[in-house]
């Protein structure tokens, strides 16, 4: 049985004051919708009200569910009075206790005076309406769920209540809602819900929601939980995915999101049958789950000093202008992932080639210059294990050039032409590596430091692809 409670709760409060001046009302009410269920069998409601200045009052409504689907109502009524309403100086307080039967309505009344000082008080009122619904009725209790979401989040109706697999769905424009006696009613929608629909929604492993959307812990990302022993997660540089199973509780256990490898950047992929295999990709790696355990994938990586020596080098190439000096290569910023529905960007490294160029006049002096370049590493297509790949660099935006002046014969046309040089000599992809699909290339990921990892399937193909990738990375030439 679920509850679906309207409550309203209203204040009348009187500042006191002292003579001459004229003692301060104030008028308050508040409306609202909650359920109680099997899932969430309490709810608190706060409501504050202000008066005068000085005044503030408190009350906190605490419903629980009781026996035959009555409800419980604590209140805790509390009276502040100081040099203003954020004033933390508690001087009253007042309680209501009560029942509401099973489609039964009541109000409760309580005073709350300033005991400590003056003739402040508040007179709080809250009506309860107490709606009882039977899991025999699943189209009440979308719509108990619909009316505590409002119509300002659910949008009209697009359809009526409908029967799915493993229980109930109405549709709306602004969101699914789904109910069963076992998961309750629940909502779905945004880009999760566009991905749960994608997948197959009830008739996916997915089967039905178990929560609403949720901000996730660290306030950023979003996620659903299904009754399949799956979510989906979104973040805004991921975009929505779905991971399930052990692979989910591997992820869990090391602290979802908030854990090392951050938020999923696919879906879980099936490899093959015989053995089960599955992977998921991840912001910050990759886990690979075989049969009924996780397994540490065969790997192959270029650190950051490494990553930025080779690119280095092939600045250097693509710049022959005598008249240009290259001082300095750097990398100033590593993005993060990038928004996709199906598999997220990878990351781009930024990189800062700084130096001079000649004036021309020796009585000039040589102008500083930098140029930043945006280059973006990844595999194509995306790898799944299972198919070949061409790993590839290339520019991922305009170049951006600043030089300390343009004093001096030529130097205008001297830095067009450095601009020119990195601009095209990245606008097309270059093939670092092709990969065939018998070495099970699961991902090819920079890292947040600006490392490049690669990660093959745990297997003796995987294992030796990775050593030789190891020694293409070792002298990698771009």
């Amino acid at each position: 049985m679920t509850n679906l409670i309207n409550y309203t709760i209203s204040m009348r409060i009187k500042d006191d004051e002292n003579w001459p001046q004229r003692d301060e009302y104030e008028n308050r009410s508040v409306s609202g919708i909650v359920r109680l269920d099997d899932g969430t069998p309490t709810r608190q409601i706060l409501d504050i009200g202000r008066c005068g200045g000085e005044v503030r009052v408190e009350a906190r409504f605490t419903l629980t569910r009781a026996a035959g689907g009555a409800v419980r109502v604590n209140g805790d009524l509390r009276l502040y009075e100081g040099t203003s309403t954020n004033s933390n100086d508690l001087d009253g307080r007042a309680s209501i206790t009560g029942t509401v039967a099973a489609g039964g309505r009541q109000s409760f009344s309580q005073r709350v005076r300033n005991t400590d000082e003056g003739g402040d008080w508040a007179d709080v009122t809250l009506r309860i309406d107490n709606a009882a619904l039977s899991s025999s009725d699943p189209c009440a209790h979308i719509d108990a769920k619909a009316a505590e979401l409002g119509s300002a989040f659910t949008g009209n109706a697009v359809s009526g209540c409908e029967t799915v697999r493993g229980g109930h769905r109405k549709r709306f424009h602004g969101c699914d809602i789904y109910y069963s006696p076992s998961t309750g009613a629940h909502e779905v929608h945004g880009d999760i819900r566009r991905k749960y629909n994608d997948m197959g929604g009830p008739d996916s492993d997915l089967r039905l929601p178990v929560t609403d959307e949720t901000k996730t812990p660290d306030r950023v990302g979003r996620y659903n939980h299904f009754s399949g022993n799956g979510s989906i997660y979104w973040h805004p540089r991921t975009g929505p995915m779905e991971v399930r199973g052990g692979i989910r509780g591997a992820w869990a256990a090391q602290g979802w999101e908030r854990g090392g490898l951050g938020y999923p950047t696919s879906d879980e992929m099936r490899i093959r049958q015989s053995p089960a295999q599955w992977f998921s990709d991840f912001q910050n790696g990759v886990l690979f789950w075989q049969e009924r355990a996780a397994i540490d994938p065969a790997t192959a990586s270029l650190p950051r000093n490494r990553v930025l020596a080779a690119f280095d080098a092939a600045f250097r190439s693509r710049v022959t202008d005598s008249r240009v000096d290259i001082q300095s290569v750097s990398i100033v910023n590593v993005s993060s992932t990038s928004y996709d529905f199906r598999r997220s960007g990878n990351r781009v490294i930024t990189f800062r080639i700084a130096g001079e160029v000649s004036s021309g006049r020796w009585y000039v002096p040589d102008p500083d210059w930098w140029v930043e370049l945006p280059i973006l590493f990844q595999g194509t297509p995306h790898p799944n294990a299972a198919n070949d790949v061409e790993l590839r660099v290339r520019r991922a935006g305009a170049p951006r050039v600043h030089v300390s002046n343009f004093a001096g014969i030529g130097v205008q046309e001297t830095m067009d032409g450095l601009r020119t040089a990195l601009d095209e000599g990245f606008a097309s992809p270059i093939t670092l590596a092709e990969i065939p699909a018998a070495a099970g290339l699961l991902s090819a990921k920079v890292m947040p430091d600006g490392a490049i990892s690669l990660y093959f399937r745990p297997d003796n193909f995987g294992r030796f692809a990775a050593a030789v990738a190891q020694d293409r990375l070792d002298n990698i030439e771009i």
